[in-house]
């Protein structure tokens, strides 16, 4: 019975870790106790796929083998987050190219205020995280790592940076790849806006209806292309997953 206890907390700890920093549970908006009162009913039905561990000796053994198995459930959760955040990313650039960034407002998931556009994608990139099923997804990736790397078990973090650090360079690319539309078209309608201002100084064109035009054809270009901005993030997720899994079999 006690070996059974002991196994539970530890597959709890690292439960705990994942929903801390999963996207959508992880959200501010969400009260830590919920998290952790959800972490229980999966933890029970995650304990028969745990091998039992020992109960050691020394109860600061104990603790530290939870600390670590928290460890390991952010590390596996911050990965699936990473990726995810590509999308906040392109959200910024846009903002920030298009000038939407003037209207900003606070979104209730990060407690912050980004632009429009932001909070927009961000609901959306949530909706579509939980409605692609991507969240049982990662609850697999924890039963399975149950199997390879077993609750208690001393877990070697030196190939964790080698795997996580590239995800932040794919991340950004993906975030800037993801915005590119936006960028270009913004920097053609600048660019025809200076040079319609150099061909008549007397207009000012670029700074009398520059900022306007550039805003109001951003929110076109951006309604037209969301639905494939939002595929074309959807497709680069399972990237999070790969990474995930060679995590795994680098701490194993």
């Amino acid at each position: 019975m006690i070996p059974t206890v002991a196994t539970g907390v530890l597959i709890f700890a690292r439960l705990a870790g994942l929903l801390m920093v999963l996207p959508g549970v992880s959200s501010r908006a969400v009260p830590g106790f919920a998290r952790l009162v959800l972490a229980m009913p999966l933890t029970l039905l995650l304990l028969p796929a745990a091998s039992e561990r020992s109960v050691p000796a020394a109860l600061s053994t104990l603790f530290a083998q939870i600390a670590g198995e928290a460890l390991l459930g952010v590390a596996m959760g911050f990965c699936v987050s990473l990726v995810f955040s590509s999308l906040s990313t392109a959200a910024d650039v846009i903002s920030a190219q298009s000038g939407l960034q003037i209207a900003s407002m606070l979104d209730p998931l990060t407690m912050s205020q980004p632009g429009a556009a932001g909070v927009l994608v961000t609901w959306l990139g949530t909706g579509i995280f939980f409605g692609g099923n991507l969240h049982l997804r990662c609850l697999v990736a924890l039963g399975d790592s149950l199997h390879s790397l077993p609750p208690g078990q001393v877990v070697s973090s030196f190939g964790a940076g080698s795997v996580i650090v590239p995800l932040g360079g794919v991340v950004l690319s993906t975030g800037i790849q993801l915005a590119g539309p936006i960028i270009a078209f913004v920097f053609c309608v600048n660019l025809g806006l200076s040079l319609l201002g150099r061909m008549a100084p007397g207009l000012q064109l670029f700074f009398a209806v520059g900022p306007t035009l550039t805003v109001a054809a951003s929110l076109v270009l951006l309604a037209v292309t969301l639905p494939a901005l939002l595929n074309a993030w959807y497709g680069s997720l399972p990237v999070g997953f790969d990474v995930l899994a060679s995590l795994l079999a680098s701490a194993g």
